[in-house]
């Protein structure tokens, strides 16, 4: 049964420490606010968010200790580096986030084993040594008298900044490619788009105009599927334990326009702090999921993403060829859209890409595209791409039907040629098994076909974007 424990660690009760006389004269500020949660637990394992809060002056790197009381074990951790000895677990910062000014946070995550038994909350914090009391204290000058000692007077507790839950709330991600210019309300493009904030308090509603189907899923808990509902729309019918909890909603169809949410009185959404590293799926019906359980959330993609912890999206849609050609649309141009159709241009400033999966050329095969015309397409569309992610590590899948395999492993040869040696070909033969990973014959793979792409493509994608593989 799975297991969701929440911890908010604001206030210790008691007094935050003495300080030293020899303290050194105008040292930083200290004080913090850490946010534990088990967002998952099964039998010998366990997966737990955490984010620390800077209270004091800015610092440029961070450690934040605790102890574990029940025998827990980290296994694994994501973006921070996370070491332990015995009891005593320590998390630095993985280099990127470092930097924490007054008020940042940073959010890093582990999977843990624990006795089956008790998987307790630790009671106490300490960021870079101080204690995280959810409170700033300040280092005083020396004293006059050596043997003088200061106890700081304990401060209210600090709350994290919240947001209103409107749609132009800065706690709300957006991932993926969202029109945001609509006064009706935000609107996700193409397939695979969320939003995903952390809310306090008890309870969320998310408005909607009309009828809508989407998944939604809880303190990282199952994805809930809402079929055609609209209006203001109970996400929590039996109420939430008080305390911070997340949020991901992701749109199926219907009228998909987020109109903003719904909380409780005095409550406010936190930060999800998402991570930073994003991989954009880019292909046709397979990438989108088409004809699996859950479409965009059981696709390959959505799978490999949520396995690696990163953001992930998918820029595709049934049918779709590279090449524009006999009624196909062609991702060698549409892909550089907000949408799947029309002409608007995508604004590659909003996110950046930390790899980018094609996977292409199945259905260029029906609308006689000329393998000299598919290669010089797909040539160009890497060109392209790598002008928007000049940092993005480009993988060309080999289509599960091996069409234009040649003409793809080319145009990788070629962008090699030009000295971009991020750039990779990935053979897919052998992945699937022909009337066993299809829901339809061999066409589209079924939810247990696209798990099985993910775990191919785990640990090819992983080391070139700096993660690791659980």
């Amino acid at each position: 049964m799975r297991t969701v424990v929440a911890c908010s660690v604001a206030a210790l009760t008691g007094v935050i420490g003495t300080v030293s006389p020899q303290a050194v004269a105008g040292a930083a500020a200290a004080g913090c606010l850490v946010d534990y949660s088990v967002t998952s637990q099964w039998a010998g394992g366990f997966t737990t968010a955490v984010t620390v809060t800077n209270l004091g002056d800015p610092v440029s790197g961070w450690k934040l200790a605790w102890s574990f009381t029940a025998g827990q074990t980290v296994t694994q951790a994501w973006n921070a580096t996370v070491t332990q000895n015995g009891a005593q677990v320590t998390a630095a910062d993985a280099g990127y986030n470092a930097a924490l000014a007054t008020g940042g946070s940073a959010a890093f995550g582990f999977n843990g084993s624990w006795n089956n038994s008790a998987n307790p909350v630790p009671s106490s914090f300490t960021l870079n040594g101080t204690p995280c009391t959810g409170s700033a204290t300040s280092t005083p000058s020396p004293s006059a008298s050596p043997s003088a000692s200061r106890t700081p007077s304990p401060t209210p507790t600090s709350t994290p900044r919240g947001g209103d839950g409107s749609p132009a709330d800065p706690r709300i991600a957006y991932v993926g490619r969202w029109d945001t210019g609509s006064s009706t309300g935000y609107v996700p493009n193409w397939t695979g788009a969320y939003l995903e904030t952390a809310f306090t308090g008890t309870a969320v509603k998310i408005k909607q105009r009309d009828a809508v189907n989407m998944y939604v899923s809880i303190d990282g808990g199952a994805d809930v599927f809402y079929a055609g509902v609209r209006g203001t729309v109970d996400l929590t019918p039996t109420p939430l334990p008080a305390g911070t909890h997340t949020l991901r909603v992701s749109y199926r169809s219907g009228d998909t326009i987020f109109q903003g949410l719904v909380l409780d009185p005095g409550a406010t959404t936190v930060d999800p702090h998402p991570s930073t590293k994003l991989i954009e799926f880019v292909g046709d019906s397979i990438t989108a999921g088409y004809l699996d359980s859950k479409l965009a959330l059981s696709a390959y993609g959505w799978v490999l993403g949520e396995r690696l912890h990163v953001r992930h999206t998918q820029i595709a849609r049934a049918g779709y060829c590279l090449v524009a050609q006999e009624g196909c649309a062609g991702q060698s141009t549409q892909y550089f859209k907000l949408g799947s159709t029309g002409a608007t241009e995508w604004d590659f400033s909003r996110y950046t890409a930390d790899a980018v999966v094609i996977n292409l050329g199945t259905n260029d095969i029906g609308h006689h595209v000329t393998g000299s015309a598919f290669q010089a397409a797909y040539t160009s569309f890497l060109s392209a791409i790598r002008a928007k992610y000049p940092k993005a590590a480009l993988f060309a899948m080999e289509t599960f039907k091996q069409r234009y395999v040649a003409e793809t492993k080319a145009a990788v040869a070629a962008r090699n040629a030009s000295g971009d040696a991020d750039v990779y070909y990935i053979d897919t033969e052998g992945w699937l098994t022909p009337g066993v990973d299809y829901a339809d014959g061999d066409g589209h793979p079924s939810d247990a076909g696209h798990i099985k792409i993910a775990n191919r493509l785990a640990p090819v994608i992983a080391p070139k974007i700096g993660v690791s593989v659980p």
